[in-house]
């Protein structure tokens, strides 16, 4: 696939805003025609750019969520970790990071005793040396 213009961005972030948008509202946007803007949403469907359309459930009810900042222990790895983590349905998200941190995990719990709970949960995986919680207050944009 070719390099994704200004275009295709601006149709990207829109999708991910609304992915209910019509190619019409998509269209009008973005200064093209229904048309074009469909041929270019197949191009990217076809590339794997665009893989799915997908509904982002609402603010009701929301499950807390925080970030746990994982550092291993000498001599353990990710490899060492993660099926633990994929174990936990509370686990939504893990990112290996270069730096001070080695692992960041997004949580999701229902209360902050099951978040306390999950934590100390994942602070006694063998191979884990230190957790940091982060808890998420507020999200204000996300283009998953």
């Amino acid at each position: 696939m070719k390099h994704l213009d200004a275009i295709d961005r601006q149709l990207i972030a829109l999708l991910q805003d609304n992915a209910r948008l019509s190619t019409v509202a998509l269209a009008k946007a973005v200064g093209l025609g229904r048309t074009t803007v469909q041929e270019r949403l197949q191009r990217l469907e076809s590339a794997g750019v665009i893989a799915q359309y997908t509904v982002r459930l609402g603010s009701g009810g929301d499950p807390l969520q925080a970030w746990l900042m994982l550092r291993y222990a000498d001599g353990f790895s990710c490899d060492d970790v993660m099926p633990q983590l994929t174990a936990m349905p509370q686990v939504r998200l893990c990112h290996s990071v270069a730096g001070e941190l080695d692992l960041l995990v997004l949580v999701q719990a229902e209360s902050p005793g099951e978040l306390a709970d999950l934590r100390e949960r994942v602070a006694a995986i063998k191979g884990v040396d230190d957790v940091t919680t982060v808890p998420v207050l507020r999200t204000t944009l996300d283009r998953r």
